[in-house]
């Protein structure tokens, strides 16, 4: 094997994500893993950006404030109360901002096609970049998760999309892993009617040259337990894959944050839940407890550990 092989892993973002160093300290989290196994291939990451519209989401909050505006001035007998017309607005378009635009704006069919095409350029000019690397693996935290799916392995979109020229680009490496974080693929699938025995046929087509054992791929769904978005899946997609998948739900453990441990000790459940929902949907990319955790799952995900997957799928610590 010449030295320069090694094994790519590109990541795919997903809503409430500001600018490219989103994955950094993740990727450290990851190689402090990787460290402790001098024996591994190279591995290069690539995070990728595909945050295109940004200048939507403005105009939606733009236009609400003039709307809340002119309901006030049309109402002086509130005055002192305006502020209660339209309540949580701040909190409000933070949700559209960090959430829901993003959500919306990708099921738009050109504008969720400009993203792939942006994404799509990005990996043919990581490839390049490591022409001697023979193996890829990809991360995809929540609505990346769904770009991944529609970039691999989707079957209803127009034939010149950029996801076919994506695809193309994967046939002269091996796809080795998949790794979704807070991913809300479950309610995805069901919404659209997403089949997975479609990676069936994609993975028949699949090479690979290194293979170690009789699975073509591993998919590791990690799961904050606290987070809103994120649900296993495999129950939901068991009955539609084949054996060439070899699919894993991981937990991770933790309370989100301080506020909400004190919150559920106190029997205060409904409000936990509502305190925690932000931090843990981001907590897989944080530089604490649960980002260490989701490095050393991710890692075992890279590396083909498959019997630490197997043993445990709940990780407190």
């Amino acid at each position: 094997m010449n030295s320069d092989e090694g094994n790519l892993v590109f990541l795919i973002h997903g809503v409430s994500t500001k600018n490219s160093s989103y994955a950094d300290a993740l990727i450290k989290n990851i190689k402090k893993e990787l460290d402790k196994r001098p024996l591994y291939k190279k591995i290069d990451f690539y995070s990728s950006w595909g945050n295109l519209f940004n200048n939507k989401k403005y105009k939606i909050i733009d236009c609400i404030e003039k709307d809340v505006l002119r309901a006030s001035a049309n109402h002086t007998e509130y005055q002192g109360w305006h502020h209660d017309v339209y309540r949580y607005k701040d909190r409000r378009s933070q949700f559209i901002s960090d959430f829901l635009g993003d959500f919306l704006i990708y099921q738009n069919p050109e504008r969720g096609k400009r993203i792939r095409k942006t994404i799509s350029e990005q990996l043919s000019g990581f490839i390049n970049d490591y022409p001697r690397h023979n193996q890829i693996h990809f991360i995809a935290h929540s609505l990346g998760s769904f770009i991944l799916w529609d970039l691999l392995f989707s079957q209803v979109l127009s034939s010149d999309d950029p996801s076919f020229i994506f695809r193309e680009r994967l046939n002269q490496l091996d796809l080795v892993s998949i790794t979704t974080l807070g991913s809300p693929l479950l309610f995805l699938k069901e919404m659209l009617d997403i089949n997975f025995s479609s990676i069936n046929s994609f993975l028949k087509t699949a090479s690979r040259k290194s293979n170690t054992n009789s699975h073509k791929l591993r998919w590791v769904n990690i799961i904050h337990s606290s987070d809103l978005i994120a649900y296993p899946l495999k129950a939901a997609i068991e009955d539609e894959i084949g054996s060439e998948l070899l699919f894993y739900d991981q937990y991770v453990w933790q309370d989100a944050n301080g506020t909400e441990k004190t919150l559920r000790t106190l029997g205060q459940s409904d409000l936990a839940m509502v305190i925690a929902a932000e931090d843990a949907h981001s907590s897989y990319f944080y530089d604490n407890l649960d980002g260490a955790i989701t490095g050393r799952l991710i890692a075992y995900n890279l590396l083909g550990e498959i019997n630490k997957l197997s043993e445990r799928c709940i990780t407190p610590e």
